[in-house]
């Protein structure tokens, strides 16, 4: 799924590498995950589609304008998960820098019965001048791993940690529950109950920090050279 992310020094890393060796029971444990209706994502902290259309905007440290456009598809797309078929909802990631598209993205997302939201990879278009030039980054469940990714819990606590992307020779992000019960102010609205989330990625060995809102998701990202806030949502 792209994201910004922030490079913070070694010591940071070496430490959230850590973390990610001592992955959660969110990441799977003796029992596969039930699916009974995964494309109805209702998590308080990831209700995806509760909202049709979200909108991200800030600037890098350069000053480029920095927008990210994510959209609800009304179509799924099917996995098979342990002998489950999973209709996994589909959302469409469009990232653009002083409003040219760069990168364009199908991301797709399944909630199981427990409410815990994995991830079951993405379709990238990277582009440049308006046209596309690779695909770097894409991955899907079933045929580039194994492992499903988990995006969110079901209940998010203080030190939880699980596995957003575990695909090898592609990419690696570990999360971690930094803070809980947090409040935070974004482009004039107040949120409570804000969590802070760390996420770690490899190889690139870069963190970054996400403070997500229930009933909204991500309300704040913080990349490695500047700050992007949320900026609205229409409902679905």
């Amino acid at each position: 799924m792209p994201r910004t992310r922030s490079l913070l020094a070694a010591g940071a890393a070496v430490a959230a590498l850590g973390a990610a060796a001592g992955l959660s029971s969110a990441q799977g444990g003796p029992a596969a995950p039930v699916f009974s209706n995964p494309a109805r994502i209702d998590n308080p902290y990831l209700p995806l589609t509760a909202h049709r259309r979200c909108v991200m905007r800030g600037r890098d440290d350069e000053g480029t304008r920095q927008r990210s456009v994510r959209t609800t598809l009304r179509r799924t797309k099917r996995f098979e998960v342990e002998g489950q078929r999973v209709d996994a909802a589909i959302v469409r990631d469009d990232d653009y820098e002083d409003g040219e598209l760069v990168e364009r993205t199908l991301d797709y997302f399944a909630q199981a019965d427990d409410g815990t939201v994995y991830y079951l990879g993405e379709d990238v278009e990277n582009y440049r001048r308006g046209r596309v030039v690779n695909h770097e980054g894409s991955w899907l469940y079933g045929r580039d791993t194994d492992v499903l990714g988990v995006a969110m819990p079901a209940d998010p606590k203080l030190g939880d940690q699980w596995r957003f992307e575990d695909v090898p020779g592609v990419t690696t992000e570990s999360d971690r529950v930094e803070e809980t019960g947090m409040r935070a102010r974004v482009r004039g609205r107040d949120f409570s109950a804000v969590i802070r989330v760390q996420e770690f990625v490899q190889p690139e060995g870069e963190v970054e920090y996400k403070l997500y809102a229930p009933g909204i998701g991500v309300i704040l990202e913080y990349p490695p050279d500047g700050r992007i806030a949320f900026a609205g949502c229409r409902r679905a």
